[in-house]
């Protein structure tokens, strides 16, 4: 089979999947087989399918909609809906191809104007071109009706003789319970079936495809069910039909597929239910007038009316999240989501890093209690030079000049333009301050539209900039004094949403920093959860077998654990993480009053190794068999400027992101043998800075968990509690030769999985990068061990 030949099939079960928002093509299989249910119905289905996938292809429209179904599902459900409106025939035949075609026509239009708006097309494809074609060509043509759904025991008979429709009736009288009848023809009557047997089979394809899906089809239909008992049917047509196309299906997509699966979402489902029936309802009362189904408008409407009113929000909270990016699997959307959420809420903020060179010591952080950071000038910062002993000052401290921050250089924390200076203020004399003139000198740089910086108590007449000039991280805006409010040397520097001196703060982490704890703020840290934490890690090292002892010094620190969080933290959140005792990258966090930060030296040879352009390529081989053919790893950008690797033999993609600080993986789609995912497990985090005994700790998305019992489970109760934590780890392998600029650089990293007080290890690996380039990377896991050798493609 050729490759070509082999990716229109693939497109033609998506077309499939996708009636139920998804890319499972085991599910699709299944979903194709039930529609064969009523053989002429089924083989219009997929002719208008082929046609329509056949259609997209050579007119040249976008690939990944084209080759995910998104296209071609409405010509599916067009081809399925005409052959159970008219009988067999010529006439059917071309209606079916002349529907395939409009229904393309319309999806990418309507891809297009909806899609710009953030908002699906779903089946109004589908419902326009029916009802052109029951409006035009069907009168023209005089197509008899289908009779299928009266006496589809005559098509059993034509097909297979008496046997065939003695079964066919068999199955069909089978004595099932009324109410699980109802909901598996409902489940059926989405592909224009009648069979309770058939929906058993999509109801268990459901279930394979999404535990969330199926359970929120299950409350769709329930309150559906129940709503029209009490009430009485909404609107005509098939009640069934209405069942399992509209209610179901609407709980589905506002519950689970284009809106993060929660507590709230599931809620949320519920309501659609009253909104489609009142809907239906409606729809009818006007179709009806005019000969015409309302197939599945009622679900559209219903499903665009719930997502549009949530992209309209002001303050969209955490309970009801659109989908950013549509996995076509409401658990890999909620579980990228959780993740994603953690590590990657950065992503779009503008990097600020610390505001001068060397090591300074936090004295006053946010709203810890200082003495000036209160109320909405809390989220700030201050900082001084200190000693081993903890002073700020050499000699006796009476003299500006004795003070190690005096007259250092400050600098901008990012590239922006200059928006106020003031630098007349004469420095203090220790002790004094001046609270007349409160921030001394400052400097203010805006930065982004709403951000802007400003570094305050700067020595008199230091300031080299004026009002207007663009700098650049990094460029000296001043040198640090004691004007203002300042009884001694130090550095006020805050982030804020206006231009003025003084203005509110605004809560705003720094890109990256080195962060230890200083003489001074040792006293202060607390112990009980240092203990605590040192305990579960050795829990989890002892269960799971450790590549290498973790430092005590890592083990008695949170940081020391992990890279601080990668979103943006409250001042809750800030004040609650404690100082690390040793030297730790931190990334996209906030200081901590006793705490010592510096820039990081970054390390030469994973900065070189893991700075991936596009068209950098590596060929990977097995070092057990060198001389087999080597997979080629190839880096490319997509429509959104996203950086991946792609394996040219599997076609797995591996995307990947970072900073100067930090590489990471984001995703990872395709062939999980392929060995692109093992290096997605083994450098899912690596920090790009050196530091000894450096531990690195990062959440896994739930969809590396294997144990399909633990994965179902969590996947039923995932919008509502998780016990499952996929965990990443990673550190440096001390060097016995220690470290030089641009040296080799070898890693150890783990994936274990925690739960139920166990943790189990899923990968261990080992990462060596040298001269620039991933050079090994062996892993080993349960199915056994693997070396691979990378070599630079073409050199």
């Amino acid at each position: 089979m050729t490759p070509t030949l082999q990716s229109f099939l693939r497109a033609v079960l998506h077309s499939y999947a996708m009636l139920f928002f998804s890319q499972h093509r085991g599910f699709a299989a299944v979903l194709l087989l039930v529609s064969f249910g009523h053989p002429v119905v089924g083989a219009a289905g997929l002719a208008s399918t082929c046609l329509a996938v056949a259609g997209a292809r050579l007119g040249g429209f976008n690939k990944e909609w084209t080759d995910n179904g998104a296209y071609s599902f409405n010509a599916l459900l067009t081809g399925l809906g005409l052959a159970s409106f008219f009988a067999p025939g010529w006439g059917l035949a071309g209606l079916v191809v002349v529907g395939a075609g409009l229904a393309l026509l319309l999806s990418v239009a309507l891809g297009g104007w909806l899609g710009g708006r953030g908002l699906p097309f779903l089946s109004v494809p589908f419902v326009g071109t029916v009802w052109v074609l029951l409006l035009g060509a069907g009168p023209l043509l005089n197509l008899p009706a289908a009779e299928s759904g009266i006496y589809w025991l005559n098509e059993a008979y034509a097909l297979g003789g008496p046997r065939l429709a003695s079964a066919a009736q068999w199955v069909g009288d089978w004595p099932w319970p009324p109410l699980l009848a109802t909901y598996l023809r409902a489940l059926s009557a989405v592909l224009f079936q009648d069979s309770a047997l058939g929906g058993l089979l999509v109801a268990a394809g459901l279930l394979w495809h999404s535990r969330i899906a199926f359970s929120l089809s299950v409350l769709g239909f329930l309150g559906a069910y129940g709503l029209l008992l009490l009430t009485g049917p909404a609107g005509s047509g098939p009640p069934d039909y209405n069942l399992g196309a509209n209610y179901v299906v609407a709980a589905v997509a506002v519950g689970g597929v284009f809106v993060i699966p929660s507590a709230a979402s599931y809620g949320w489902a519920l309501l659609s239910v009253p909104v489609t029936v009142v809907l239906l309802a409606g729809c009818t009362t006007v179709l009806d007038r005019l000969g015409l189904p309302a197939l599945s408008l009622p679900y559209c409407a219903t499903a665009l009316l719930f997502l549009y009113v949530l992209l309209l929000r002001e303050r969209p909270g955490a309970s009801l999240v659109l989908t950013p990016i549509q996995r076509y699997s409401p658990e890999r959307n909620l579980y990228a989501y959780a993740t994603a959420r953690v590590r990657l809420a950065h992503q779009g903020a503008v990097p600020l890093t610390l505001p001068f060179l060397g090591a300074w010591t936090c004295t006053q952080g946010y709203t810890d209690g200082g003495p000036t950071h209160l109320g909405d000038w809390g989220q700030a910062l201050d900082f001084a030079i200190t000693d081993a002993d903890g002073r700020t000052y050499h000699g006796t401290g009476r003299a500006l000049s004795d003070y190690y921050a005096y007259n250092k250089p400050v600098l901008a924390p990012a590239d922006g333009v200059v928006q106020e200076v003031i630098q007349h203020i004469e420095d203090n004399a220790i002790g004094e301050v001046n609270t007349r003139e409160n921030w001394g000198n400052t400097v203010v740089i805006r930065h982004a539209a709403g951000l802007f910086t400003q570094l305050s108590h700067l020595r008199a007449h230091s300031v080299p900039v004026k009002v207007g000039d663009y700098v650049r991280r990094g460029d000296i805006i001043g040198t640090c004094g004691s004007s203002g409010r300042s009884p001694e040397p130090h550095l006020h520097f805050q982030v804020q949403a206006t231009p003025y001196v003084g203005s509110r703060t605004l809560a705003y982490p720094l890109a990256y920093f080195v962060a230890e704890a200083g003489a001074a703020g040792m006293a202060a840290l607390p112990t009980q959860p240092l203990k605590k934490l040192k305990q579960q890690l050795s829990q989890v090292l002892a269960s799971t077998g450790s590549l290498a002892d973790v430092p005590d010094g890592a083990a008695d620190s949170p940081a020391g654990l992990t890279l601080e969080s990668n979103r943006t933290p409250d001042s809750s959140e800030m004040l609650a993480s404690a100082a690390p005792q040793m030297p730790q990258l931190r990334h996209f966090a906030v200081p901590v009053a006793g705490e010592t930060v510096r820039p990081p030296t970054f390390n030469r040879t994973l900065s070189q190794a893991l700075r991936l352009p596009p068209g950098y390529a590596l060929d990977v081989r097995d070092a057990a068999a060198p001389a087999a053919p080597a997979q080629r790893w190839e880096v490319f950008t997509d429509a959104y400027n996203l950086a991946y690797l792609r394996c040219q033999r599997t076609g797995a993609v591996l995307y990947f992101g970072g900073d100067e600080s930090v590489f990471y993986c984001t995703a990872f789609y395709g062939d999980e043998s392929s060995w692109l995912f093992l290096l997605y497990q083994a450098a899912y985090r690596v920090p790009l800075a050196s530091l000894p005994g450096q531990v690195v700790h990062d959440e896994f998305p739930l969809t590396v968990v294997r144990n399909p019992a633990l994965t179902w489970a969590q996947d039923v109760l995932a919008p509502f509690y998780r016990f499952l934590r996929p965990a990443f780890w990673a550190e440096e392998v001390p060097s016995m030769a220690g470290h030089w600029p641009g040296g080799p650089v070898r890693l150890r990293s783990r994936v274990v999985v925690a739960g139920f007080g166990r943790a189990r290890e899923v990968q261990a690996a080992e990462l060596l990068f040298t001269e620039g380039r991933l050079a090994e990377l062996r892993v080993r896991r349960a199915t056994g061990s693997f070396t691979l050798t990378c070599s630079v493609a073409g050199a």
